[in-house]
């Protein structure tokens, strides 16, 4: 694939040049998860267009985007079907409140698409305008069912360490990073914190296989700490994403179903960046032999064109509420829930990842994905790599055979996604490490370059050290 020239430019789509967009992102916009003394200081880098794999900046220079932009952009950049349809539809009709019992053709077209995506047996969508609003449902929805069924007593929910939920306040207490509890508290109370399965760095001290996946016995004896009627759900990412691209092992979640079955606990699978080919499959779970009885959902729904998310129930669930009767209600929801556009956009979205077979080319590039990684722990300071269908972890150490971190303060993995950036590959850095998650369209030969570029700037930075 031939790389173009950058398109030399010193002024932004809109016409504004790129130095007076600069001083007003310093003075005016607030960032989310990057520090706003760096903001202030440095600046950010201010994307003006994409297509494909590739965006550009405000200055014309062009990168390529291995982070999917935030796991999301699936399709990749520039589709205009997407945008078309959308489009179309916002000239049909503006706005339908599904919150007040209104529909519109693309929520419920789309609603009925994902009951087909998803496991047999889930058939019924709640949608929210993204992930953490999903999860702040899936908490409302798992302990509004037990009430409905008559055991009020349960409302607490079990999640991993080093799990990442949102950042929104329920949801961030069920995220297991520190960083997005410091400040914060006191948190949503009922929530409990069991070991996760990083095999790199057993939370148990133990050792794979001949640990017999003893983690996820940690699930059976926090419910018998708690009380199996005290605890509503179990939630985890059937890979822990912004955590480290952490998989867990064989058989993991089926014996973590079984404990669920046993104890009557909903279990809940988060699958807001594993879902809708990310791993290969068309929701990550499915690469167990298990069906959740949730599943929440956001990103490539719409491969980030606009905001979607939501959660998908098992009809048993969703019996529930219907047999509470006329006079019950939810009162739960968000003003742009199925919304008509993005509903639109996201049908638009999943037509395009079906014609293109996007999930099997995701499957069948993994491999490759993954051994052209491996090649990254010849560095003294890749401690480990770990990839789970197109999303990678590169986890960096100080002392490669003590698997030493680096202090926190030396900020080493963003040094890295710094060198990285200087050389035209967006990753990112996350905790100890360096994290890619490109788009599903993404072919061999932009895999050999961002690898690549990744090396050197590994090399980069530990000549530095």
């Amino acid at each position: 694939m031939k790389r173009r020239p950058a398109r030399k430019s010193t002024r932004a789509s809109s016409g504004r040049s790129a130095g007076r967009l600069d001083r007003d992102d310093r003075r005016h916009l607030v960032h989310g998860f990057i520090s706003p003394a760096a903001a202030r200081d440095e600046g950010t880098l201010q994307l003006a267009r994409g297509r494909g794999i590739y965006v550009w900046d405000t200055s014309g220079r062009r990168y390529i985007d291995a982070l999917a932009s935030l796991w999301n952009v699936h399709v990749g950049h520039g589709r205009a079907e997407i945008a078309r349809t959308a489009a179309v539809q916002m000239k049909k009709l503006a706005f339908a409140p599904t919150l007040l019992g209104f529909s519109s053709e693309p929520a419920i077209e789309l609603a009925a698409r994902l009951a087909r995506w998803a496991p047999p047996g889930m058939t019924r969508v709640f949608f929210t305008s993204g992930g953490s609003e999903a999860n702040e449902s899936m908490i409302r929805l798992s302990r509004l069912y037990w009430r409905l069924r008559g055991r009020e007593s349960k409302y607490k929910i079990i999640a991993l360490e080093r799990a990442y939920h949102g950042s929104s306040t329920g949801s961030a207490t069920l995220t297991g990073l520190t960083a997005f509890h410091k400040y914060y508290e006191p948190l949503m109370p009922g929530v409990v914190r069991i070991a996760n399965a990083y095999c790199y760095r057993c939370p148990l001290g133990l050792r794979y296989p001949e640990c017999g996946i003893a983690c996820a016995d940690e699930l059976e004896k926090a419910i018998e700490r708690e009380g199996a009627d005290t605890i509503a759900a179990f939630i985890a990412e059937p890979v822990q994403g912004v955590g480290g691209v952490i998989a867990p092992p064989p058989g993991y979640f089926e014996r973590i179903r079984a404990i669920c079955d046993r104890h009557e606990i909903l279990f809940v699978a988060d699958e807001v960046i594993t879902g809708f080919g990310r791993l290969g499959t068309r929701f990550g779970i499915s690469n167990w032999n298990v069906v959740p009885d949730l599943i929440v959902f956001a990103k490539g729904v719409t491969s980030g064109y606009l905001p979607l998310g939501g959660v998908i129930l098992r009809e048993p669930i969703y019996a529930a509420l219907e047999e509470a009767g006329r006079g019950f209600a939810l009162h739960h929801g968000f003003t742009y829930s199925g919304h008509p556009a993005v509903c639109a956009a996201a049908l638009a979205n999943l037509d395009i990842i079906e014609r293109e077979k996007l999930v099997a080319h995701a499957r069948r590039t993994a491999p490759y994905f993954a051994r052209r990684l491996q090649t990254l722990r010849e560095s003294a300071i890749v401690g480990d790599v770990r990839t789970a269908g197109l999303m990678a972890a590169v986890e960096l150490v100080a002392e490669k055979s003590k698997r030493t971190p680096f202090p926190a303060e030396a900020a080493v993995p963003m040094q890295v996604r710094g060198a990285a950036l200087r050389r035209g590959v967006i990753v990112r850095g996350s905790g100890d490490n360096v994290v890619l998650c490109p788009p599903l369209i993404i072919q061999r030969d932009v895999i050999d370059r961002v690898v690549d570029v990744v090396a050197e700037s590994i090399r980069e930075i530990e000549s530095q050290l």
